[in-house]
């Protein structure tokens, strides 16, 4: 199958001063993570934890500061969310359902924290991002993809920007 959908992946994409404040406060003991029953909307049997920085039209955390460089970084001109991902540590590796964030064509991206074995998949290609830290998948969220649970640590953290 040939893949068409547009995914560029660079790694080391923050600067390491800037990207361990950013590391530190989504690793750090009293940063507050929210639950949700569903990470799809789809399969309601999966679970995870949030943090909302941003929905628009607001900023909804104090912690939203953190990713001002970042957002310049990318060309951000106007922001549609920034949405922390926690999965905890399964015993095998689930991988959730296939989803689009939005419906509309806009840019988005993924910020992975810290490394581990756990996947973000392509519908389309069948294309797989492994987590490492400070790495960045650029893609449109309007096409599918899914996010898995890892093993090899105790959590998964990313973070998700929609944009344009």
């Amino acid at each position: 199958m040939e893949f068409r959908v547009a995914i560029q992946i660079k790694d080391n994409f923050i600067p390491e001063k800037e990207f361990k404040e950013i590391q530190e406060m989504l690793l750090g003991y009293g940063f507050p993570w929210f639950y949700n029953d569903c990470v799809s909307n789809i399969d309601k049997d999966d679970y995870y934890f949030t943090h909302m920085f941003y929905k628009e039209p607001s900023i909804l955390s104090n912690g939203f500061k953190v990713f001002e460089n970042f957002l310049k970084r990318i060309n951000c001109n106007s922001i549609v969310r920034i949405k922390a991902n926690l999965y905890l540590q399964t015993s095998k590796i689930i991988k959730h359902d296939f989803h689009k964030d939005y419906d509309f064509k806009h840019k988005g991206c993924l910020l992975f924290i810290n490394n581990n074995n756990g996947i973000t998949t392509f519908k389309e290609g069948n294309k797989k991002v492994k987590s490492k830290a400070n790495r960045v998948v650029f893609f449109d969220p309007s096409i599918e993809h899914c996010s898995s649970t890892c093993t090899d640590q105790k959590r998964r953290i990313t973070v998700n920007f929609n944009y344009f």
